[in-house]
């Protein structure tokens, strides 16, 4: 658990849920599931943003009722609450906050690769090529 969401599970404590109440999903969204069935998804803000990466933002339009906490640094209650389903239409700022959505368009998988091998990678890559592009790259010149 992180410290934006130890915080939130700290608040939803103080707004009387009890902790064998609240279900914690590590690595999911939303991270907080109540026994009556409420969601919460934690929220870092980041200066004046907030981020949502693609797999959450697919979890989260599947459960729009899903209150999203945003908390600021130091602080023990959320700077600001809503539902997802008040900002599903993807909109770049909300409530005075910007909103970073985050390879949304992209069909974005993640795999794991040793150090060595990243290694190995970053000495075929070129100035600013992203691991993506390095990969294609090399692919091709297989492909050839």
């Amino acid at each position: 658990m992180n410290k934006t969401q130890q915080i939130a599970l700290d608040w939803l404590l103080k707004e009387g849920y009890k902790k064998e109440d609240i279900t914690f999903k590590q690595n999911k969204c939303p991270s907080f599931i109540a026994k009556d069935n409420k969601k919460f998804e934690a929220k870092r803000l980041y200066g004046s943003q907030i981020i949502f990466y693609n797999s959450q933002y697919q979890q989260l339009k599947k459960d729009l009722k899903t209150t999203i906490l945003i908390f600021k640094d130091n602080e023990n209650s959320p700077f600001i609450k809503f539902k997802f389903e008040e900002i599903k239409s993807l909109p770049s700022t909300y409530k005075g906050i910007e909103i970073n959505w985050v390879n949304l368009d992209e069909d974005v998988k993640s795999i794991r690769i040793s150090r060595k091998t990243k290694e190995r990678l970053q000495g075929f890559g070129r100035m600013g090529e992203d691991f993506d592009k390095l990969i294609n790259r090399i692919l091709d010149e297989i492909k050839k």
